[in-house]
């Protein structure tokens, strides 16, 4: 006899994906994080001991906002956007969760959250090779609705999973460094822009606003986020291509600022940020073999090189 398992929200009651079975996954209905385990609880208990949780943390006093029938606390100000104001905030309850809010600061910037939801939602459905990887490593939407709190009535907001580990932006890294960064670490931070523009550019879409500013950095792991999608467009005619790519080459050679690197990585950095009919040519693939082949002959074979983004003077 074939027995079937159905998953349902323990806080709403909600169907949950088949995924539920395996990981971690949020319900689509009331927004909890459900993780499946192999112990029996009564929904009422549950939603008891979330009424609990959830007034003890109320209770505390800070910046609140309130999105989706949830409570957040605002952690800090991560930056201000042309439209909007981001902060980094952490769901009250049983199940906290750190989040990204983007909120509108004007009635202009509800049009371009709008805009930068629906070119993510498009970006993370791509079922195009790698997209199971590359699109962990692109800005992952929770959703697009009004936020209210902060004492400034209600604003349309934008919130996403908040990444972990990324120190800074590009441009803080280049405040941080005005003498220029170690031409090493330009390397792997030019590969892996490249990387995740040649996945974007393959699925049929351009970032179109690459700047400093819009790309994050993860020490550690050696990692970039690029952010910013709002302009983004499915559409790689014109010598859109070229111009991401062309942009990526701008801002690491900015890192660099006049500090001492190899003839060859130079030269790619100098043809690659002044042309972009060259960089269409040979695309997101074609710069980085290029970059390895300058990489090795500078600096020898790849190994792992420890960046501190905010050197102590």
């Amino acid at each position: 006899m074939l027995s079937l398992l159905a998953l349902s929200c323990p806080q709403c009651s909600a169907p949950l994906p088949r995924a539920a079975r395996w990981r971690t996954v949020t319900c689509g209905y009331c927004g909890a994080t459900i993780t499946r385990g192999t112990e029996t609880v009564e929904r009422e208990s549950f939603r008891a001991a979330w009424r609990r949780a959830n007034a003890a943390q109320l209770s505390d006093t800070g910046r609140l906002l309130q999105w989706r029938g949830a409570h957040y606390r605002v952690l800090a100000p991560l930056g201000q956007g042309e439209h909007s104001e981001v902060l980094l905030a952490e769901r009250l309850g049983a199940v906290p969760e750190r989040v990204t809010i983007k909120l509108a600061r004007e009635e202009a910037g509800n049009a371009v959250l709008a805009r930068e939801a629906t070119v993510l939602q498009a970006l993370q459905a791509l079922s195009v090779p790698g997209a199971a990887y590359f699109t962990r490593r692109l800005p992952q939407p929770l959703g697009l609705g009004v936020a209210q709190g902060l004492g400034d009535g209600e604003r349309q907001a934008l919130v996403l999973r908040h990444p972990t580990g990324f120190w800074g932006s590009l441009q803080e890294v280049q405040q941080a460094n005005p003498q220029g960064i170690d031409a090493r670490h330009a390397v792997w931070l030019w590969r892996r822009m490249l990387e995740v523009l040649a996945f974007v550019h393959g699925a049929g879409w351009t970032h179109r606003a690459l700047v400093p500013a819009h790309a994050l950095v993860h020490p550690r792991d050696h990692g970039v986020l690029l952010i910013g999608w709002s302009q983004a467009k499915q559409d790689v005619s014109g010598g859109a291509i070229g111009r991401d790519l062309m942009a990526s080459a701008l801002s690491v050679r900015a890192l660099l600022s006049g500090s001492a690197t190899s003839a060859p990585l130079a030269a790619l950095l100098r043809e690659c940020s002044d042309d972009a009919v060259a960089c269409e040519r040979l695309g997101a693939q074609g710069i980085e073999q290029a970059l390895s082949v300058a990489s090795r002959e500078a600096f020898g074979p790849p190994r792992f090189v420890h960046f501190d983004p905010a050197p102590a003077g």
